[in-house]
């Protein structure tokens, strides 16, 4: 059970990194790995300690944070990149997260 655990949540992992520069929910990693909503919601929380949710906006505000400091793109554009529909809101959970 262990084993299929571990499979199943590192799919929803893989899922979320290849498709980092979409809005990504729950609904749609469980529909695309074909499990109930509330099974991978259960494991997943378990195993890594995030909701999927939480995961994916931390990945998406980690990969911004490469942008910031390794490109020359405008905030607004990163912000927009990584699912943000405006530089403030962008602005503010950035600085929640990272202080």
């Amino acid at each position: 059970m262990q084993g299929q655990t571990v499979r199943i949540v590192s799919q929803a992992i893989r899922y979320i990194e290849e498709h980092l520069h979409e809005k990504i929910d729950l609904d749609m990693v469980a529909s695309a790995l074909h499990y109930s909503k509330y099974h991978l919601h259960r494991i997943f929380t378990k195993t890594v300690g995030l909701t999927i949710h939480d995961y994916a906006k931390r990945r998406q505000l980690t990969e911004a944070a490469g942008f910031l400091v390794f490109s020359e793109k405008l905030i607004i554009e990163i912000a927009l990149m990584s699912g943000y529909e405006s530089q403030q809101a962008f602005t503010d959970i950035f600085k929640a997260m990272y202080k």
